[in-house]
């Protein structure tokens, strides 16, 4: 089977959606199956695309037996809603042209969201060829942009949301990656039986493999003999990361020996960082510290070295939000402290791998902190703990398996 995957994310890019079809790519590709992609010039989260790709409007490599086809899109590291918006539209518009003129021969098209835009290209090469559509639904756009008030425009509102229906109505098969996901779109209309929720997971074998590298010259500047907390992922306003800033304050102030043994390692970057790093200044947190984005690898050595890490989401409507980063975060063996209400909440319960704070709130945050610092062989348990609940339900291996199986069903009906 040759399976065609339009999706604007790609290593070495980091985030979810580059993570998931990358280790699924590679899972088909060994299993004797065909995959090709359709994605942009990295450039997420920075937009800035690194120097071995500037100045290209087309670039074909082989990553790992996948064929990787990039093609423009506008990006600036302003990072406001209309650079968004044209990168967004810019590799709509030019996988479209490629998809158009390219001669690949594909048995089904996988496309993710969001954006919703980005099931139209996948629509026209399902067209193309007259083979089934896949859409991948990661989070439920517009919906989500609207809950949380950062899409108020009704006309683009009303836009989105008629693409976005067109595409669960006209997609062979529809993916979510939580079950709370599923729900939602049933309760929007979307058959029952055309949806499918596959996890994203994370694959055991890669992690344990890449985590075992030496952490690059970046960590040298920090406390080796400190306990790290440790959170790696995007700084954007979703995530709420300032609650971690203020509770390093709180601890500092109500527990300075607790403070001073630990030290917080913030890796990644995004519209926030700079907003984060002036709190930092201005609560005058020696044992804060920003570190710029980092190679998978070195992202899950950092995982494996930590104390515990920590995984932030702000209040918000919508419940059913579980960030890719906790399954890597189980995978490392080490405790994880969550800031974050709904089904993720529900997740690391049932997990016993990590402890629930209420989202936002840095009394508790603070407070569940110190308890684990104080009792390193619970947190060393709770570690454990979380390390076998994901071998046995989120392995990213079985789960690329069962998506070749809903995707043979759709192929069948």
């Amino acid at each position: 089977m040759h399976i065609l995957i339009v999706c604007q994310f790609w290593p070495p890019e980091m985030g979810a959606p580059a993570a998931r079809f990358y280790d699924f790519g590679r899972q088909w590709v060994a299993r004797g199956h065909r995959v090709s992609v359709i994605t942009a010039f990295p450039n997420f989260p920075d937009g800035v695309i690194p120097k071995p790709y500037r100045g290209e409007v087309y670039r074909h490599e082989v990553m790992d037996g996948i064929d990787v086809y990039r093609t423009y899109i506008f990006a600036s590291p302003k990072l406001t809603a209309v650079s968004k918006g044209l990168g967004y539209l810019t590799f709509l518009l030019s996988a479209s042209l490629f998809i158009l003129l390219c001669r690949l021969k594909y048995d089904v098209v996988i496309a993710t969201s969001p954006p919703p835009v980005m099931g139209l290209p996948g629509l026209l090469a399902a067209f193309k060829r007259r083979v089934p559509l896949v859409f991948d639904v990661r989070d439920i756009w517009p919906e989500a942009l609207v809950l949380s008030g950062e899409l108020r425009n009704p006309l683009l509102i009303s836009v989105l949301e008629r693409i976005e229906m067109m595409l669960y109505r006209l997609a062979g098969l529809v993916t979510v990656v939580t079950e709370g996901k599923r729900e939602r779109l049933i309760e929007r209309g979307v058959p029952a039986d055309k949806l499918a929720v596959l996890w994203n997971g994370v694959d055991l074998a890669s992690f344990d493999r890449q985590s075992r590298t030496r952490l690059p010259s970046e960590f040298d500047g920090l406390d080796a003999t400190a306990k790290w907390l440790v959170y790696a992922g995007v700084f954007n306003q979703a995530q709420g990361l300032d609650v971690i800033l203020r509770a390093a304050d709180l601890l500092r102030r109500q527990r300075p020996e607790l403070y001073a043994s630990a030290q917080f390692v913030l890796i990644g970057h995004g519209a926030q960082r700079e907003a984060l790093c002036r709190l930092r200044d201005d609560l005058k947190l020696d044992r804060v510290a920003f570190l710029p984005i980092q190679p998978r690898a070195a992202v899950y050595a950092a995982l494996r070295r930590s104390f515990a890490i920590l995984v932030t989401l702000r209040p918000r409507k919508d419940q059913h939000t579980i960030p890719s980063k906790i399954f890597e975060s189980f995978a490392s063996e080490r405790p994880i402290v969550l800031s974050a209400a709904g089904e993720v909440a529900s997740v690391l319960e049932a997990s016993g791998g990590g402890r629930v704070c209420q989202p936002g709130d840095a009394e508790d945050l603070c407070a569940t902190l110190a308890g684990l610092l104080e009792d390193a062989p619970a947190a060393d348990e709770i570690g454990r703990r979380g390390r076998g609940y994901v071998a046995e339900h989120f392995d990213r291996r079985r789960i690329a398996a069962e998506f070749l199986t809903e995707m043979g069903k759709a192929m069948a009906g």
